[in-house]
């Protein structure tokens, strides 16, 4: 099964986890690390490589990062050097709860590099200003 790590800034990690297992109950090869103001970098690094490396099956890992270009991302980023080898893993940024449900319920039937491309066009598709839409329809209604 394809391993899932999503890895933030702070506690938004743990509250990913907290709000899927109340929406899908407890599964399985998903864990987030958190980045805090105390953690050394070096340590968090070291904490996200030896994680990708204890979670992989053999299908690899999907790694959500919260932010591009920001240290979860960064170290991630850095590790495909030392990784590559070793560990098949995809990062895809912007992570959000949609995101992370979509690949729970679809690894089990995709390769990575598939999943990895689905859940990104999922979240940038899941973006919509809703109150614009119902807006329009109801002006459409009212000009009949």
């Amino acid at each position: 099964m394809i391993g899932i790590l999503i890895l933030t800034h702070g506690e938004l990690a743990n509250g990913f986890l907290s709000a899927l297992k109340l929406i899908s109950g407890n599964e399985r090869q998903i864990e987030g690390i958190g980045l805090f103001h105390e953690t050394d970098i070096e340590e968090y690094k070291e904490a996200v490589t030896e994680k990708i490396k204890d979670m992989d099956q053999g299908e690899g890992i999907l790694v959500f990062c919260d932010i591009f270009g920001a240290s979860p991302y960064n170290v991630t980023a850095q590790n495909f050097k030392n990784l590559k080898d070793v560990v098949h893993y995809r990062a895809v940024t912007g992570v959000s709860l949609p995101m992370i449900i979509e690949a729970v319920y679809c690894r089990k039937n995709m390769a990575l590099d598939v999943l990895a491309q689905h859940v990104q066009q999922m979240g940038k598709d899941g973006i919509e200003e809703e109150l614009k839409k119902v807006l329009v329809k109801l002006i459409k209604c009212k000009f009949r």
